[in-house]
């Protein structure tokens, strides 16, 4: 029987020390559009999202990922995943409603560990009179003045796991099929994609592996705009505003999408990205990459050298004693001695 549960990644919270920093820079380097704001949390969009909201910002004392949350493809379907979960380690219970959406049922991914919440009732967005767009009734409101630059949709987030392959056939239990990876050598995966339906250009869920024992923690959020050229734009805004750049912008192998990383004033890494390739095939077989021969996964190119702060920070960041078991995971011996004798936990 084919079945698909959950119909888009919905939204992210990401929790930032500088909140109102944050959601200043959202705003005036990517284009959020801001909701609604409630307690510690600003809720925001992308201009051409329907729902309320795609992007969550709540204070907290140190950057990190909040909730993740998913839309199913029918008002049955959290009943469908509750089931699946309820008696399980993962299962966390119901909530009547949140801001944005109705009942929702939580639960935690089975090893990284990370809050997800499923569904059906949202509440969409509706544009006051004088930003609705009668020339293209398809979206939810005009383009804004500075055009595809604008941020207009959630496309997908990364986070660490402690045990790759574990998470992988846990969002797979749900529903998600496992389209490409990046492998350091036969069985070690290093980068892992994943999506939650049928039609995708791209992923909406990565995976990369997290040495340090933490768990719930984010490696980024991404967002999308609509051509190469606004990718290259935010760049120009970035720098602009005094943001460095960490990496692109480039074309990443595995997705074909055009890339941009950089930090916001909280400190947690985000993407800005656009094209990929469309994938309609239900058995699409998993790729596989090979991290040797200038990392294809990284880089179309082939060219392009990783820093090493996009391959160690992830956040929040680990306390002295995880950090340094981590640093050692990650160091030329240790990582040789760990691509022969893997742990169980990243078999």
């Amino acid at each position: 029987m084919s079945e698909i549960l959950l119909s888009q990644l919905a939204h992210v919270e990401l929790l930032s020390p500088k909140p109102e920093e944050t959601v200043a820079w959202m705003k005036d380097v990517l284009g959020l559009q801001e909701t609604t704001r409630e307690g510690q949390s600003v809720y925001m969009r992308g201009w051409a999202e329907w729902l309320h909201s795609s992007f969550i910002v709540t204070e907290a004392n140190e950057p990190g990922l909040g909730r993740i949350g998913w839309r199913t493809y029918g008002p049955g379907d959290p009943d469908t995943v509750a089931k699946r979960l309820i008696d399980t380690e993962e299962h966390v219970g119901w909530i009547d409603s949140w801001t944005g959406h109705g009942r929702t049922y939580q639960y935690r991914s089975a090893f990284g560990r990370h809050l997800n919440e499923v569904f059906w009732d949202v509440d969409l967005y509706e544009a006051p009179e004088e930003l609705k767009d009668h020339a293209v009734p398809n979206r939810p409101q005009k383009m804004p003045l500075n055009g595809g630059g604008a941020a207009r949709y959630l496309d997908h987030v990364t986070m660490p796991t402690g045990n790759m392959r574990g998470d992988i056939e846990f969002y797979k239990k749900l529903g998600a099929r496992h389209t490409a990876q990046t492998e350091v050598e036969p069985g070690f995966s290093v980068f892992s994609t994943l999506t939650c339906n049928a039609i995708r250009s791209t992923h909406d869920v990565a995976l990369v592996p997290d040495f340090s024992g933490m768990t719930g923690r984010g490696h980024h959020i991404a967002f999308r705009v609509d051509q190469r050229v606004d990718v290259e734009r935010m760049a120009e805004a970035a720098v602009s505003h005094g943001t460095p750049i960490e990496l692109g912008p480039g074309v990443h192998g595995i997705d074909e999408i055009t890339y941009l990383y950089f930090r916001e004033p909280g400190g947690f890494r985000m993407e800005v990205n656009s094209g990929g390739w469309v994938n309609t095939m239900p058995d699409w077989e998993t790729k596989t990459y090979h991290a040797a021969g200038g990392n294809p996964g990284q880089s179309i190119y082939r060219n392009v050298e990783i820093p090493e702060s996009f391959i160690h920070d992830s956040f929040p960041a680990p306390p002295k004693e995880a950090a340094e078991l981590e640093q050692a995971a990650m160091n030329e011996e240790a990582a040789a001695e760990f691509f022969h004798q893997k742990p169980a936990a990243l078999r």
